[in-house]
């Protein structure tokens, strides 16, 4: 093949990686799942890159028997949404607006944002649930940040561990741990289970927001028996108005058919006002907002309790 025709070939390459790359920037800026992380047929195995129904009518994160995400609840109790709001830390409007909502929503504090202890602080009094959200490497790093302090798979599970354990120091409010981007970071098993006996050894739960379709958070999670869950609903993958209407009404579909739902939301105006509008509605079609905890069971049986002490074990020193 003459020259020139490679030349050209080997140009087209890269103009298409250089396409590539960029779109996986923006699926990652707007807190969908890395195109790198979604199912293909080859010898991974597919898995889906988002929540499936559950057939069993138990949604994930609940513990065997009559757990409070049971699809049809025994006690005719109404149908339940837990709503996580998370990206906050940085800017205080979006922060007001979750509070002017007046319901029980878990907030999800970004550890080393300018705000971020004030933040944490002002929720707990509020009554609000406190989670914090850890940032974990991205597919896209660096040009996608989720922000100071990032955990990267190039850290040891040491140095994992004791980040993780001096983030949740700096937090005492918190109930729980999420996590904040992590497309890739969720992938890597020996770094999640160094991230998870921190969160443990600190009595907080997990809710894995599913950024991979193979983030193996949960189930290392629930392996360590750790109080778990994991995102059903993404509320705003973009800012497109008639995207988040519909993630709306997915909500309610969903928390109608299986009796509880846990969606995730980010901490931005498009979403916070489409909430404002839809959260009246959802009452009115007898649906009750719940915190996190009570739709995340451990494996007594038992939801963990907002707001609850929390035992300390282990050696919290920085990284």
């Amino acid at each position: 093949m003459p020259r020139v025709v490679w030349v050209v070939v080997a140009a087209m390459a890269l103009v298409m990686a250089g396409g590539i790359l960029a779109l996986d920037r923006r699926q990652a800026q707007r807190g969908a799942p890395s195109l790198f992380a979604l199912p293909w047929s080859g010898a991974r195995g597919a898995r889906p890159a988002v929540v499936a129904d559950p057939p069993t009518g138990t949604l994930p994160g609940t513990g065997a028997g009559l757990g409070p995400a049971r699809a049809r609840r025994s006690d005719g109790g109404p149908r339940r949404i837990a709503l996580l709001v998370d990206e906050l830390g940085a800017r205080g409007d979006a922060f007001d607006a979750v509070l002017a909502l007046g319901r029980p929503l878990t907030v999800a504090i970004l550890p080393e944002l300018p705000l971020s202890r004030r933040l944490a602080r002002e929720a707990a009094r509020a009554g609000l649930e406190v989670t914090l959200e850890l940032p974990l490497e991205p597919y896209g790093f660096p040009a996608v940040d989720p922000g100071p302090g990032v955990l990267l798979v190039s850290m040891t599970p040491e140095d994992v561990t004791r980040r993780t354990r001096r983030f949740l120091a700096g937090f005492p409010e918190v109930s729980g741990v999420t996590t904040g981007m992590g497309s890739r970071f969720t992938e890597d098993r020996a770094r999640m289970r160094a991230v998870l006996e921190a969160v443990r050894g600190e009595g907080r739960y997990f809710v894995d927001g599913m950024t991979s379709g193979w983030s193996v958070g949960f189930d290392e999670a629930r392996a360590l028996g750790l109080p778990a869950a994991r995102r059903q609903v993404l509320l705003d993958p973009d800012e497109d108005e008639a995207t988040v209407r519909e993630r709306v009404e997915e909500v309610e579909r969903w928390a109608q058919r299986r009796g509880a739902v846990l969606a995730v939301a980010h901490g931005r105006r498009l979403t916070l006002r489409l909430l404002a509008e839809a959260i009246p509605r959802w009452e009115a079609h007898g649906l009750r907002l719940v915190p996190v905890s009570l739709l995340v069971t451990p494996r007594t049986g038992e939801p963990v309790p907002a707001g609850a002490p929390r035992r300390s074990e282990g050696s919290r020193t920085g990284s």
